[in-house]
């Protein structure tokens, strides 16, 4: 008797049924374009140039998912715990709050990771998965190789997704841009590596305003304004920015009219 290997994808599709609702992030017209929120076997990408609040917004979705009732894992390979915990706090996090760490971070396998993802599965029922950042998960004797390595890293943490049935969200740097260079999804170090494994990526950039010039160089300070891009969308194909007022890690959304009001003094 011969084995049946192929199905009709009907019959198939059924086996692959995600399980669950979506998770709603707290972002309502993020959520939407995603048609209703993450889901487990997600990848999504969060990236954007240092000092520009990609760590911020993954932060403040946690507390966002947290506040849902959706307990997350982080690995926060750049910040200490006792910094992380206080980011949390900031956000108005108690003791209860239901985000898990490693004790350790000291090691960055694949095999690591998904050991760490599946214990707090199972003992903590978390279900979405923060790793900060990308370039901590290189082995460091291949870093002058980086750009070799970064795709495989990549596709691992897609697998893990899909083999736990979580969602992780990665935090990648964004390489310097040009004058006059516009923050893209080709800004991403290793941009075509990182893209082409993610469902969805997220461009944090903090805006600047032009404060003076001196001998014909504009001078510009940054403000409190950050853009955020959803600027891919496997689900939907649903791309675009949004504004966000920033106060203590929080994100609170804000009309192009208060934008153009902050950035050029200009009032409707």
């Amino acid at each position: 008797m011969t084995t049946n290997n192929i199905k009709k994808i009907f019959d198939v599709a059924e086996e692959y049924r995600p399980l669950g609702k979506p998770i709603m992030t707290g972002t309502a017209d993020f959520d939407k374009a995603m048609d209703g929120g993450v889901r487990g076997g997600e990848l999504i990408t969060i990236s954007g140039q240092s000092g520009h609040g990609k760590t911020s917004w993954a932060l403040f979705l946690t507390k966002q998912i947290v506040d849902s009732g959706v307990p997350c894992l982080w690995f926060t390979y750049e910040m200490n715990p006792w910094y992380l915990k206080e980011k949390f706090e900031a956000l108005g996090a108690k003791e209860d709050f239901n985000t898990f760490v490693p004790i350790k971070h000291n090691e960055n396998t694949a095999e690591w990771i998904k050991a760490r993802i599946l214990e707090a599965k199972e003992k903590f029922a978390c279900k979405v998965v923060f790793i900060d950042h990308l370039h901590y998960l290189l082995p460091p004797e291949q870093e002058q190789n980086m750009s070799m390595m970064i795709g495989g890293i990549v596709r691992k943490l897609k697998t893990l997704a899909v083999e736990t049935d979580t969602i992780i969200y990665l935090i990648a740097h964004a390489r310097k841009l040009q004058m006059g260079e516009k923050m893209d999804v080709n800004a991403v170090r290793d941009s075509a590596l990182i893209i082409n494994e993610s469902d969805y990526v997220y461009l944090v950039e903090r805006l600047k305003k032009e404060v003076g010039r001196q001998k014909d160089v504009q001078t510009e300070e940054m403000t409190n304004i950050s853009k955020v891009m959803l600027a891919k969308n496997r689900r939907t194909g649903n791309v675009f920015n949004k504004y966000f007022g920033v106060d203590r890690g929080a994100f609170v959304e804000v009309s192009v009219e208060q934008v153009n009001t902050i950035l050029h003094g200009e009032t409707t």
